[in-house]
């Protein structure tokens, strides 16, 4: 009934996963600095807005990093990263 995990398996249940959300980090820093600014955000994502940005900003000091973007994504707070495209 249960399967066995094997490497691909577990290539396909994190790996990927994690690969999709840094691009699309990647996709979102505009200027390749390693931080989403609200400018970036808004521009990648402008249904969003500044109410979204401040809460995926768990540090608040105005960038979002590719940790913050994957905990938003995991809660449900952008889209997922597979949805991309």
């Amino acid at each position: 009934m249960f399967k066995k995990l094997t490497t691909a398996s577990l290539l396909v249940a994190f790996v990927l996963p994690a690969a999709a959300i840094a691009d699309m980090a990647m996709k979102m820093d505009a200027d390749g600095d390693g931080a989403v600014t609200m400018s970036e955000f808004n521009e990648a994502m402008p249904d969003a807005g500044t109410e979204v940005f401040a809460e995926i900003d768990a540090d608040a000091n105005g960038a979002l990093s590719e940790a913050e973007i994957a905990a938003a994504t995991e809660s449900g707070l952008l889209p997922g990263a597979a949805s991309e495209g």
